[in-house]
Protein backbone atom coordinates (compact mmCIF):
# COMPACT_ATOMS: atom_id res chain seq x y z
CA UNK A 1 0.00 0.00 0.00
CA UNK A 2 2.68 2.30 0.89
CA UNK A 3 3.80 2.22 -3.19
CA UNK A 4 0.74 3.53 -4.07
CA UNK A 5 1.02 6.24 -2.11
CA UNK A 6 4.45 6.97 -3.10
CA UNK A 7 2.85 6.28 -6.85
CA UNK A 8 -0.26 8.98 -6.15
CA UNK A 9 2.51 11.20 -4.72
CA UNK A 10 5.02 11.19 -7.82
CA UNK A 11 2.28 11.59 -10.15
CA UNK A 12 1.05 14.15 -8.45
CA UNK A 13 3.87 16.39 -8.39
CA UNK A 14 4.92 15.77 -11.93
CA UNK A 15 1.54 16.79 -13.16
CA UNK A 16 1.39 20.22 -11.17
CA UNK A 17 4.77 20.93 -12.28
CA UNK A 18 4.43 19.46 -16.10
CA UNK A 19 1.09 21.45 -16.65
CA UNK A 20 1.88 24.93 -16.43
CA UNK A 21 4.62 23.96 -19.06
CA UNK A 22 2.41 22.05 -21.28
CA UNK A 23 0.19 25.52 -20.83
CA UNK A 24 3.06 27.25 -22.11
CA UNK A 25 3.87 25.34 -25.09
CA UNK A 26 0.25 24.99 -26.44
CA UNK A 27 0.56 28.93 -26.41
CA UNK A 28 3.67 28.27 -28.42
CA UNK A 29 2.89 26.47 -30.57
CA UNK A 30 -0.85 28.05 -31.39
CA UNK A 31 -2.98 24.43 -29.76
CA UNK A 32 -5.35 27.07 -28.28
CA UNK A 33 -9.25 26.65 -27.92
CA UNK A 34 -10.67 29.85 -29.46
CA UNK A 35 -14.64 30.43 -28.17
CA UNK A 36 -15.40 30.69 -32.33
CA UNK A 37 -18.40 28.75 -32.26
CA UNK A 38 -21.67 28.64 -30.70
CA UNK A 39 -20.91 25.63 -28.94
CA UNK A 40 -18.06 27.17 -27.24
CA UNK A 41 -18.95 29.77 -23.97
CA UNK A 42 -15.41 30.62 -22.97
CA UNK A 43 -14.62 34.58 -23.20
CA UNK A 44 -10.84 33.83 -23.64
CA UNK A 45 -8.72 31.28 -25.85
CA UNK A 46 -7.72 28.76 -23.51
CA UNK A 47 -4.67 26.28 -24.36
CA UNK A 48 -4.76 22.81 -24.39
CA UNK A 49 -2.15 19.99 -24.07
CA UNK A 50 -3.03 19.31 -20.52
CA UNK A 51 -3.88 16.01 -21.75
CA UNK A 52 0.18 16.07 -22.37
CA UNK A 53 1.16 16.91 -19.27
CA UNK A 54 -1.39 14.08 -17.36
CA UNK A 55 0.08 11.69 -20.24
CA UNK A 56 3.85 12.03 -19.18
CA UNK A 57 3.04 12.39 -15.41
CA UNK A 58 1.55 9.02 -15.40
CA UNK A 59 3.56 7.12 -17.85
CA UNK A 60 6.49 8.14 -16.19
CA UNK A 61 5.08 7.72 -12.59
CA UNK A 62 3.87 3.83 -14.33
CA UNK A 63 7.46 3.04 -15.57
CA UNK A 64 9.57 3.72 -13.19
CA UNK A 65 6.99 2.18 -10.65
CA UNK A 66 6.61 -0.60 -12.17
CA UNK A 67 10.54 -1.31 -12.76
CA UNK A 68 10.94 -0.52 -9.18
CA UNK A 69 8.89 -2.87 -7.93
CA UNK A 70 9.20 -5.99 -10.57
CA UNK A 71 12.68 -4.81 -12.83
CA UNK A 72 10.09 -5.61 -15.88
CA UNK A 73 7.27 -3.30 -17.81
CA UNK A 74 5.77 -6.88 -18.64
CA UNK A 75 2.25 -6.40 -17.72
CA UNK A 76 2.00 -2.73 -18.62
CA UNK A 77 3.21 -2.77 -22.16
CA UNK A 78 -0.32 -2.53 -23.88
CA UNK A 79 -1.42 -0.21 -21.48
CA UNK A 80 2.24 2.04 -22.18
CA UNK A 81 2.25 1.17 -25.71
CA UNK A 82 -2.01 1.86 -26.87
CA UNK A 83 -1.85 5.38 -24.70
CA UNK A 84 0.58 6.81 -26.27
CA UNK A 85 -0.34 5.77 -29.60
CA UNK A 86 -4.07 7.79 -27.93
CA UNK A 87 -2.03 10.42 -27.15
CA UNK A 88 -0.44 10.81 -30.63
CA UNK A 89 -2.97 10.64 -32.21
CA UNK A 90 -4.81 13.37 -30.13
CA UNK A 91 -1.69 15.79 -30.55
CA UNK A 92 -2.55 15.51 -33.97
CA UNK A 93 -5.71 16.19 -33.55
CA UNK A 94 -5.63 19.45 -31.21
CA UNK A 95 -3.44 20.45 -34.09
CA UNK A 96 -4.89 20.24 -37.15
CA UNK A 97 -7.93 18.39 -36.90
CA UNK A 98 -8.17 14.58 -37.61
CA UNK A 99 -11.55 13.04 -39.38
CA UNK A 100 -13.72 11.02 -37.39
CA UNK A 101 -12.84 8.09 -40.01
CA UNK A 102 -8.97 8.53 -39.15
CA UNK A 103 -9.52 8.97 -35.28
CA UNK A 104 -11.50 5.75 -34.95
CA UNK A 105 -9.10 3.85 -37.45
CA UNK A 106 -6.25 4.94 -34.81
CA UNK A 107 -8.13 3.88 -31.81
CA UNK A 108 -9.13 0.74 -33.09
CA UNK A 109 -5.23 0.44 -33.58
CA UNK A 110 -4.51 1.37 -30.17
CA UNK A 111 -7.12 -1.05 -29.08
CA UNK A 112 -5.43 -4.18 -30.77
CA UNK A 113 -2.71 -3.30 -28.99
CA UNK A 114 -4.28 -4.08 -25.87
CA UNK A 115 -5.66 -7.59 -26.88
CA UNK A 116 -2.16 -8.60 -28.81
CA UNK A 117 -0.42 -8.14 -24.67
CA UNK A 118 -3.87 -9.95 -24.10
CA UNK A 119 -5.66 -7.34 -22.45
CA UNK A 120 -9.43 -8.17 -23.71
CA UNK A 121 -12.97 -9.07 -22.28
CA UNK A 122 -11.79 -12.20 -20.39
CA UNK A 123 -15.64 -13.69 -19.49
CA UNK A 124 -16.28 -13.78 -23.20
CA UNK A 125 -14.63 -17.10 -24.61
CA UNK A 126 -15.50 -16.77 -28.23
CA UNK A 127 -12.23 -15.31 -29.55
CA UNK A 128 -14.07 -13.70 -32.26
CA UNK A 129 -16.45 -11.90 -30.11
CA UNK A 130 -14.24 -11.74 -27.33
CA UNK A 131 -11.89 -9.04 -30.26
CA UNK A 132 -14.55 -7.49 -31.51
CA UNK A 133 -16.71 -6.36 -28.17
CA UNK A 134 -13.07 -5.55 -27.00
CA UNK A 135 -12.42 -2.93 -29.70
CA UNK A 136 -16.02 -2.09 -29.49
CA UNK A 137 -15.73 -0.94 -25.46
CA UNK A 138 -12.46 0.27 -25.96
CA UNK A 139 -13.20 2.94 -28.91
CA UNK A 140 -16.47 3.40 -27.24
CA UNK A 141 -15.43 4.44 -23.79
CA UNK A 142 -12.47 6.28 -24.92
CA UNK A 143 -15.11 8.64 -27.33
CA UNK A 144 -17.52 8.56 -24.30
CA UNK A 145 -14.94 10.38 -21.95
CA UNK A 146 -14.07 12.57 -24.88
CA UNK A 147 -17.82 13.46 -25.52
CA UNK A 148 -18.08 14.64 -21.31
CA UNK A 149 -14.89 17.33 -21.37
CA UNK A 150 -17.38 20.05 -22.04
CA UNK A 151 -16.84 21.80 -19.11
CA UNK A 152 -14.07 22.69 -16.79
CA UNK A 153 -12.88 19.80 -14.65
CA UNK A 154 -15.97 16.87 -15.66
CA UNK A 155 -14.24 14.85 -17.34
CA UNK A 156 -10.97 14.92 -14.88
CA UNK A 157 -13.25 14.22 -11.91
CA UNK A 158 -15.37 11.65 -13.11
CA UNK A 159 -12.30 10.17 -14.00
CA UNK A 160 -10.37 10.26 -10.83
CA UNK A 161 -13.62 8.73 -9.28
CA UNK A 162 -13.85 6.06 -11.60
CA UNK A 163 -9.59 5.58 -11.19
CA UNK A 164 -10.47 5.48 -7.14
CA UNK A 165 -13.27 2.75 -7.28
CA UNK A 166 -10.95 0.72 -10.24
CA UNK A 167 -8.08 0.52 -7.69
CA UNK A 168 -10.21 -0.62 -4.95
CA UNK A 169 -11.45 -3.30 -7.05
CA UNK A 170 -8.18 -4.37 -7.89
CA UNK A 171 -6.63 -4.40 -4.77
CA UNK A 172 -9.28 -6.75 -3.14
CA UNK A 173 -8.81 -9.00 -6.23
CA UNK A 174 -4.95 -8.90 -6.07
CA UNK A 175 -4.31 -7.28 -9.55
CA UNK A 176 -1.22 -4.89 -9.12
CA UNK A 177 -0.66 -3.91 -12.05
CA UNK A 178 -3.96 -2.30 -12.53
CA UNK A 179 -3.32 -0.70 -9.25
CA UNK A 180 -0.19 0.75 -10.29
CA UNK A 181 -2.14 1.88 -13.26
CA UNK A 182 -5.18 3.42 -11.00
CA UNK A 183 -2.46 4.90 -8.61
CA UNK A 184 -0.79 6.48 -11.01
CA UNK A 185 -3.56 7.68 -13.42
CA UNK A 186 -5.67 9.00 -10.37
CA UNK A 187 -2.27 11.27 -9.05
CA UNK A 188 -1.96 12.66 -12.35
CA UNK A 189 -5.19 13.58 -12.80
CA UNK A 190 -4.93 15.26 -8.79
CA UNK A 191 -2.06 17.75 -9.93
CA UNK A 192 -3.83 18.68 -13.08
CA UNK A 193 -7.07 19.29 -11.84
CA UNK A 194 -6.30 22.51 -9.77
CA UNK A 195 -5.61 24.36 -13.28
CA UNK A 196 -8.85 22.97 -14.98
CA UNK A 197 -10.97 23.51 -11.91
CA UNK A 198 -13.62 25.92 -11.36
CA UNK A 199 -12.08 28.17 -13.78
CA UNK A 200 -9.80 26.24 -16.17
CA UNK A 201 -6.34 27.63 -17.36
CA UNK A 202 -5.81 24.46 -19.91
CA UNK A 203 -7.47 22.50 -21.22
CA UNK A 204 -6.83 18.38 -21.23
CA UNK A 205 -7.94 18.97 -25.13
CA UNK A 206 -8.46 15.63 -27.04
CA UNK A 207 -4.79 14.20 -25.81
CA UNK A 208 -5.92 14.27 -22.67
CA UNK A 209 -9.66 13.04 -23.04
CA UNK A 210 -9.13 10.55 -25.53
CA UNK A 211 -6.19 8.94 -23.43
CA UNK A 212 -7.80 8.86 -19.81
CA UNK A 213 -11.28 7.01 -22.03
CA UNK A 214 -8.45 4.59 -23.56
CA UNK A 215 -6.92 4.01 -19.23
CA UNK A 216 -10.09 3.43 -18.01
CA UNK A 217 -11.69 1.37 -20.52
CA UNK A 218 -8.26 -0.84 -20.34
CA UNK A 219 -8.15 -1.27 -16.48
CA UNK A 220 -11.99 -2.37 -16.99
CA UNK A 221 -11.18 -5.66 -19.00
CA UNK A 222 -9.68 -7.24 -15.93
CA UNK A 223 -9.74 -10.62 -15.83
CA UNK A 224 -12.47 -10.66 -12.83
CA UNK A 225 -14.29 -8.81 -10.52
CA UNK A 226 -16.06 -11.69 -8.23
CA UNK A 227 -15.67 -15.63 -8.19
CA UNK A 228 -19.31 -15.71 -7.00
CA UNK A 229 -21.29 -13.21 -8.86
CA UNK A 230 -21.22 -13.69 -13.06
CA UNK A 231 -22.87 -10.27 -13.35
CA UNK A 232 -20.29 -8.40 -11.81
CA UNK A 233 -18.46 -8.10 -14.84
CA UNK A 234 -20.64 -5.68 -15.88
CA UNK A 235 -19.79 -3.33 -12.78
CA UNK A 236 -17.36 -1.46 -15.08
CA UNK A 237 -20.78 -0.24 -17.09
CA UNK A 238 -21.28 1.59 -13.58
CA UNK A 239 -18.60 2.67 -12.69
CA UNK A 240 -18.59 4.61 -15.90
CA UNK A 241 -21.30 5.36 -16.09
CA UNK A 242 -21.80 9.32 -16.47
CA UNK A 243 -20.02 8.82 -19.51
CA UNK A 244 -21.57 5.83 -21.19
CA UNK A 245 -24.86 7.40 -20.10
CA UNK A 246 -24.40 10.72 -21.52
CA UNK A 247 -23.04 9.16 -25.36
CA UNK A 248 -25.89 7.19 -25.19
CA UNK A 249 -28.42 9.60 -24.87
CA UNK A 250 -26.25 12.13 -27.50
CA UNK A 251 -26.76 9.27 -29.99
CA UNK A 252 -30.50 8.74 -29.17
CA UNK A 253 -31.39 12.70 -29.05
CA UNK A 254 -29.14 13.50 -32.13
CA UNK A 255 -30.73 10.08 -34.39
CA UNK A 256 -34.21 11.74 -33.53
CA UNK A 257 -33.38 15.11 -34.67
CA UNK A 258 -31.49 13.56 -37.56
CA UNK A 259 -28.52 15.36 -36.62
CA UNK A 260 -25.23 13.31 -37.59
CA UNK A 261 -23.32 11.99 -34.37
CA UNK A 262 -20.44 13.41 -35.23
CA UNK A 263 -21.69 16.98 -35.36
CA UNK A 264 -21.45 19.16 -32.05
CA UNK A 265 -25.02 20.25 -30.75
CA UNK A 266 -25.88 21.22 -26.99
CA UNK A 267 -27.30 17.59 -26.49
CA UNK A 268 -25.15 16.93 -23.21
CA UNK A 269 -26.58 16.40 -19.86
CA UNK A 270 -24.74 18.79 -18.19
CA UNK A 271 -25.52 21.70 -20.65
CA UNK A 272 -29.22 20.33 -19.41
CA UNK A 273 -28.81 20.47 -16.43
CA UNK A 274 -27.51 24.10 -16.75
CA UNK A 275 -30.57 24.78 -18.67
CA UNK A 276 -32.90 23.77 -15.59
CA UNK A 277 -30.90 26.49 -13.46
CA UNK A 278 -27.78 24.78 -11.90
CA UNK A 279 -24.62 26.87 -12.31
CA UNK A 280 -22.01 25.28 -14.53
CA UNK A 281 -19.53 24.39 -11.21
CA UNK A 282 -22.74 22.96 -9.43
CA UNK A 283 -23.75 20.60 -12.21
CA UNK A 284 -19.65 19.38 -12.28
CA UNK A 285 -20.18 18.60 -8.32
CA UNK A 286 -23.38 16.91 -9.56
CA UNK A 287 -21.76 14.87 -11.72
CA UNK A 288 -18.97 14.20 -9.58
CA UNK A 289 -21.31 12.90 -7.37
CA UNK A 290 -23.73 10.92 -9.60
CA UNK A 291 -20.36 9.25 -10.81
CA UNK A 292 -19.25 8.26 -7.20
CA UNK A 293 -22.65 7.18 -6.03
CA UNK A 294 -22.39 4.87 -9.40
CA UNK A 295 -18.97 3.45 -8.37
CA UNK A 296 -20.11 2.45 -5.07
CA UNK A 297 -23.09 0.90 -6.11
CA UNK A 298 -20.79 -1.43 -8.76
CA UNK A 299 -18.49 -2.16 -6.13
CA UNK A 300 -21.80 -3.47 -3.79
CA UNK A 301 -22.70 -5.35 -6.73
CA UNK A 302 -19.69 -7.38 -6.51
CA UNK A 303 -20.20 -7.94 -2.98
CA UNK A 304 -23.58 -9.30 -3.33
CA UNK A 305 -25.08 -12.97 -3.99
CA UNK A 306 -26.70 -12.28 -7.95
CA UNK A 307 -30.12 -12.08 -7.55
CA UNK A 308 -29.63 -8.44 -5.64
CA UNK A 309 -26.98 -7.87 -7.84
CA UNK A 310 -29.59 -8.38 -10.61
CA UNK A 311 -32.17 -6.51 -8.97
CA UNK A 312 -29.72 -3.11 -8.33
CA UNK A 313 -28.55 -3.30 -12.27
CA UNK A 314 -32.61 -3.26 -13.23
CA UNK A 315 -33.14 -0.45 -10.62
CA UNK A 316 -30.29 1.52 -12.08
CA UNK A 317 -31.32 0.94 -15.65
CA UNK A 318 -34.60 1.87 -14.86
CA UNK A 319 -33.55 5.01 -13.09
CA UNK A 320 -31.49 5.95 -16.49
CA UNK A 321 -34.16 5.80 -18.85
CA UNK A 322 -36.62 7.49 -17.00
CA UNK A 323 -33.74 10.37 -16.25
CA UNK A 324 -33.51 9.87 -20.05
CA UNK A 325 -36.77 11.07 -20.54
CA UNK A 326 -37.20 13.39 -18.46
CA UNK A 327 -33.94 15.14 -19.76
CA UNK A 328 -34.79 15.09 -23.11
CA UNK A 329 -38.55 15.95 -22.99
CA UNK A 330 -37.30 20.00 -23.50
CA UNK A 331 -35.70 21.94 -26.31
CA UNK A 332 -32.52 22.99 -25.75
CA UNK A 333 -33.13 25.59 -28.60
CA UNK A 334 -32.91 29.48 -27.54
CA UNK A 335 -36.42 31.47 -27.28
Amino acid sequence: MASNFGIVLLAFFLALGLTPLAGKLAVKLKIIDHPDTKLKKHKNPVPYLGGLAVYLAFITTLVVFKIWESSTVIGVVGVVSGTSLIVILGLIDDKFKLSPAVKFIGQTMAALILIACNMRLQFIHHPGISVFLSVLWVVGVTNAMNLIDIMDGLASGISIVAAVIFFAIAMENGRFNDMYITAALGGALLGFLPYNFPKAKIYLGDTGALMLGFVLASIAMGESYSKTNPLAVLAPILILGVPIFDTLFIMFLRHRRGVSMFRGSPDHLALRMVKLGLTKQKTVWLLWGIGLGLGLVAYLTIQVPVHWSLMIYLTVGLLALFTAERMGSFSMEKK
